[in-house]
């Protein structure tokens, strides 16, 4: 193996070019297909209708692309329904309820069907009908006027979690001269600290195989199932996190395999695990180094793996060994005859794996965190093997960067790459990412410092918003401010002088490329109203942009780059996304997903590193236990314990008012985040929000099953109707996240009631040391019922 050294190189030159930046393996790069092919047409007629096959992301959506086959009316191009795909191997034919109500968001009253113009002062709900001409000239002339006078640095582009968009919300910011593109939420704790972690140590991105590499699915040869599975601060079956189905854990367990969960509530998983480590909230690394210490004292990790293809492991093993199991205990709450018991299980499974979710980043240790839980399977040996952690790729080459990267290395030079928010305090924000830095961003936006705004699909104040009321003053105070959605929401009403149209995922050409396959999102229905794709409107607004030669030259666009979406048409956009796999979009669109041939172990095979050598793309060629790229930074190279910010040991006297730890954030199949709302079927199944509470804490504080209560600390206070269950224990509570209430007023001062159920309000913006990881699933509150008055 070649080391690559970073000694030599200065702290602020470290994860600055595009090569450090590359986690899909492959990309530009055409591999070998699998030898499959989806058995049905792309389109077809049935009983009358036009039956058009698709992959579903957004918008509205999650994060998954399933297969889905759309009927419409092959007259008038209207949706008439949706099912299952059962030849599509990602999904099997399986929908959850949001896609089993999209007629009714296809068909609402209350969708955002053309431009409209601010009429009145904002927040007061008055818009009044333009043209698209009016609605992209109107944003040009803004942002340019904004660059021009304040550099493009002073625009920020602003989006929700992922999407099929988001790479556009990127290249938009950088066609407009700005470096600056992120999401609201606090030490962007959605997956960004565990990816980071992945990329600066391991090289990549790594998922849990589920058999999902492949369209033979579990009767592949090659794959093993897994005999041991964590699942992880996560509850799968529910929220199918990152492009990944909950369900294939419960058909591992079917097949076998035995089930570790990590998680405080008692969710369905956990309740039908083997061992349930119910964790206090937050102190999930003292865990996982409890684990650690238990497999290296008892001699149960691989030897060989270790020797060969690890850098630190002494390190690791020493800190691990600094602490007792009693205390872990005491940290974690869970009792240390459970941790032997689980680190036993695990580490003699083989295969293994971890499935882990948003628990992970949502504490201010996210990111020694990741990296003490990743260490776990990598001790074992379980990396890349079949049922183990594998490494992500650019499907067929295609590379669609899920952090907003396509272009900022092209269409910006560097002196404005360094321009970006937290690009010199936070330097892991440069290194396999390119957003910005959200708690920065606020700050620079509270003093004035943002004057421009594209928001693209994102409800932001209503749902990643901490501290609510700090994100809402300072979205008042840039000059011009542009939404694009399919429904109005807090966010927009509160602050955008201009609104256009989304189409759904029904209506607009797309590209599924995450992970390890390639699909066609195929718009099989004629858009409702004058609704636009995302593409198509980001490509359309950077027209003006790239036949403005004073303006290219005024922002220093490199040379040669001024036509920065230079396609005719949005679906020219896709072909050249998609080149690299060999298909033009509209072959794509025939052809069904697309599965190349997955190669395990690749770090043998000399296929991880640009020089083709043996090993990982990291500075040593190993996997890195010790960072080196964190020693560099100045960051404790090893995972390390940190108490959450506020919590029963570190703030003793607000743990004395406010006695209860609240979890936040669970998912529940009828919404995605903030989405969803207004939906009549979805709301039938959650009609209102929910909080957790113990039987026997309900029954202190005089609750009963269905009362509105109070959840208060000592930043502000929300109400929720109370859920008595076990599912929680008596120390704790779980609010849900992201409510807002379309039914109600959207003017000001109400703004759909977003303040009312919003847990945000008692989260703080305060990130971990690295920038990423913020408390949100481990702070403190009280709860008490609800008087008449406040209802």
């Amino acid at each position: 193996m070649v080391e690559t050294t970073i000694e030599a190189k200065d702290r602020d030159d470290i994860g600055t070019t595009k090569e450090e930046n590359q986690f899909n393996f492959g990309a530009g790069e055409r591999p070998e297909m699998q030898d499959w092919k989806h058995p049905g047409e792309w389109q077809y007629m049935e009983d009358g209708m036009l039956v058009t096959r698709t992959s579903v992301w957004s918008a509205p959506g999650c994060h998954e692309g399933c297969g889905v086959l759309v009927y419409s009316d092959p007259e008038t191009g209207r949706f008439i329904k949706c099912e299952g795909d059962p030849d599509d191997p990602y999904n099997r034919g399986a929908l959850c309820p949001r896609c089993l109500a999209f007629k009714q968001v296809e068909f609402h009253p209350d969708r955002i069907l053309y431009p409209m113009k601010r009429a009145g002062e904002r927040g007061e709900n008055k818009w009044e009908r333009i043209t698209w001409d009016e609605a992209l000239e109107t944003c040009y002339k803004e942002f340019r006027r904004i660059a021009m006078t304040y550099g493009g640095d002073s625009i920020h582009c602003l989006r929700g979690t992922a999407r099929d968009n988001q790479w556009q919300v990127g290249r938009i910011a950088n066609t407009m001269g700005s470096p600056n593109e992120y999401g609201f939420l606090s030490g962007t704790a959605c997956y960004l600290p565990r990816l980071s972690l992945m990329i600066m140590t391991y090289g990549g991105m790594l998922i849990a195989d589920f058999s999902q590499f492949t369209a033979l699915r579990y009767d592949d040869p090659e794959w093993v199932c897994p005999e041991c599975t964590i699942v992880w601060g996560c509850n799968p079956t529910i929220s199918n996190p990152d492009f990944f189905m909950g369900h294939w854990v419960t058909d591992a367990m079917k097949l076998g395999c035995k089930l570790i969960s990590v998680e405080p509530r008692v969710t369905w998983l956990a309740a039908h695990a083997d061992i349930h480590l119910m964790l206090r909230p937050g102190t999930d690394t003292a865990l996982a180094l409890g684990m650690i210490k238990v497999i290296v004292d008892e001699d149960l990790y691989d030897h060989d793996f270790v020797e060969k293809w690890t850098y630190g492991f002494d390190e690791l093993a020493a800190r691990a060994r600094e602490l007792s199991l009693d205390e872990v205990e005491k940290m974690t709450w869970v009792p240390k005859e459970k941790i032997v018991e689980a680190a036993r299980m695990f580490a003699n499974a083989h295969p293994a794996n971890v499935v882990w979710g948003l628990a992970v980043d949502m504490q201010s240790q996210g990111t020694p965190c990741a990296a003490a839980i990743a260490a776990l399977w990598t001790i074992t040996g379980n990396l890349d093997i079949p049922g183990g952690m594998c490494y992500t790729a650019a499907p067929m080459g295609v590379d669609q960067p899920s952090a907003g990267a396509w272009g900022i290395y092209d269409l910006i030079d560097e002196e404005t790459q360094k321009k970006r928010v937290g690009w010199k305090e936070y330097p892991m924000y440069r290194y396999g990412l390119t957003q910005a830095m959200p708690d920065m961003c606020l700050e620079v936006c509270e003093a004035g410092g943002v004057k421009g705004v594209w928001i693209q699909t994102s409800n932001g104040i209503a749902c990643m918003s901490c501290e609510t009321d700090r994100w809402y003053k300072a979205m008042k105070k840039p000059e011009f401010i542009a939404a694009c959605d399919v429904f109005m929401t807090p966010t927009i009403q509160s602050c955008a002088d201009i609104v256009m149209p989304v189409q759904t995922w029904a209506e607009k050409h797309s590209v599924r490329a995450h992970y390890y396959f390639l699909s066609a999102i195929t718009g099989g229905c004629a858009a409702e109203g004058e609704a636009l794709s995302d593409c198509e409107i980001n490509r359309r607004l950077a027209q003006y942009f790239d036949n403005d030669d004073e303006f290219n030259k005024a922002i220093n666009r490199p040379e040669g780059k001024q036509r920065t979406w230079p396609w005719a048409t949005e679906d020219e956009v896709y072909d050249e996304i998609v080149k690299p796999s060999g298909f033009t979009f509209h072959e794509l669109m025939k052809q069904g997903p697309v599965y190349q041939k997955y190669v395990y172990k690749k770090y043998e095979k000399g296929l991880m590193r640009p020089d083709g050598q043996p090993g990982f793309n990291t500075p040593t060629g190993r996997i890195e236990f010790y960072s080196t790229l964190f020693e560099a930074y100045g960051y404790d190279p090893l995972p390390y314990i940190e108490e959450p910010g506020i919590g029963p040991v570190s703030t003793p006297d607000l743990y004395e008012e406010y006695p209860l730890i609240m979890i936040t954030g669970a998912r529940t199949t009828s919404f995605f985040h903030s989405e969803h709302r207004q939906i009549p079927y979805l709301r039938q199944l959650t009609p209102d929000p929910w909080v957790q509470i113990n039987p026997k804490t309900a029954a202190e504080h005089n609750i009963s099953e269905g009362d509105w209560v109070w959840i208060e600390n000592h930043r502000g206070r929300c109400r929720q109707r109370a859920r008595i269950t076990y599912e929680v224990s008596e120390k704790e509570i779980a609010a849900q996240h992201g409510w807002w209430f379309p039914e109600q007023d959207g003017a000001e001062p109400n703004l759909y009631g977003f303040r009312q159920s919003n847990i945000n309000q008692l989260l703080a913006n305060k990130p971990g040391r690295t920038g990423f990881g913020a408390d949100l699933k481990c702070t403190l509150c009280k709860i008490y019922r609800c008087s008449e008055e406040d209802l």
